[in-house]
């Protein structure tokens, strides 16, 4: 039987993040006639990256999701404590901790070899969840989420939590169609969740992943979430925001950085999304949310964040020296009135 989460009251925090986490096992150098492969674990999940960048910036931030009651979970909960993350609920279960092994290609794009089966970061059931945990402005949820029977009925328990404590539910398309049985079924399960987004982040991946191509992905899209803000990214084309105020679209700067891993670009680049609105008060409804000003420097911190995480292995090891840019946001806080 999943063990339930405790029954405590948490404060409303700017931002919560539902779903997978884990470790990212990094297969560093590849092994030699003298020598092995030299591996290093770094926290992963998606929710769990762009949490760890939220704290980095000074973002108040609550993670939830499942972990094992095993060596593994406990070191995990800890690191991510030490970033700052609200780890109140995080519930431990009797399963595994999830692992993934990332092997890079020259380019830095990452291949995946996971060992998730009934691991804790899918295990998470309906059971688990309380009220507490979508005491948000902000619900970051992911599609990853909606692939087993149980953790699906728990990521819809979790967006009622948001819904009731008044929350604004982002969801992000990390739209794996591979790991699909039925691509129909894939599609009719992130139409449901999308029908209670108020922000859809979705990259040309994704949208290809649904429609077929990216016209026919963006129709989709625009379909099962007519009234969401649209946050779309487009690799070195950049990244554009289609909402009530028009569009608005920033080019990704030049840069000398070299990718040495693509693992947590879109979740650094996210994070930096919903900083932004989180410490500048524009959250759905308010007057900020629908000023283009706000959504430009949005996308482009998003940007900047990104381009720190493909510097080094890791999604989020390289999304460091973040002194300036929190300042920043910090002084937007200051003056939201």
């Amino acid at each position: 039987m999943a063990a339930r989460s405790r029954r405590v009251s948490a404060p409303l925090v700017s931002v919560v993040c539902f779903g997978e986490v884990l470790w990212d096992v990094f297969d560093l150098d590849p092994p030699t006639r003298t020598s092995g492969a030299r591996f290093v674990r770094e926290i992963g999940g998606a929710p769990a990256n762009v949490a760890t960048v939220l704290a980095r910036l000074g973002v108040d931030v609550r993670l939830v999701g499942g972990v094992g009651n095993d060596r593994f979970g406990r070191d995990l909960r800890t690191a991510l404590a030490d970033e700052g993350i609200d780890v109140t609920h995080l519930v431990g279960l009797p399963n595994r901790t999830g692992l993934a092994f990332v092997r890079r290609d020259k380019k830095g794009e990452p291949s995946f070899l996971f060992y998730r089966h009934d691991t804790a970061d899918v295990s998470l059931t309906a059971a688990n969840i309380v009220p507490a945990m979508g005491k948000a402005r902000f619900a970051l949820v992911g599609t990853s989420t909606l692939m087993t029977r149980a953790l699906r009925a728990g990521t819809r328990a979790f967006a009622d939590a948001v819904r009731a404590a008044g929350g604004a539910l982002v969801v992000d398309l990390n739209v794996r169609a591979h790991m699909w049985d039925n691509h129909d079924e894939m599609r009719a399960r992130v139409a449901a969740l999308l029908r209670r987004a108020a922000i859809v982040k979705a990259s040309g991946t994704d949208l290809v992943a649904l429609g077929g191509d990216l016209r026919r992905g963006e129709a989709w899209l625009l379909k099962h979430a007519p009234n969401a803000t649209h946050v779309h990214t487009r690799g070195g084309r950049g990244a554009r925001v289609e909402g009530p105020f028009g569009t608005v679209h920033v080019p990704i700067p030049k840069s000398d950085v070299l990718c040495v891993d693509a693992t947590g670009a879109g979740d650094a680049f996210i994070a930096g999304v919903l900083a932004r609105l989180a410490k500048g008060g524009a959250f759905p409804g308010s007057k900020a949310f629908t000023q283009t000003q706000v959504w430009h420097e949005a996308l482009t911190l998003g940007h900047r964040l990104g381009e720190k995480a493909i510097g080094k292995p890791g999604a989020v090891k390289g999304v460091t020296g973040l002194g300036p840019l929190r300042r920043q946001l910090e002084r937007l806080a200051s003056t939201n009135p």
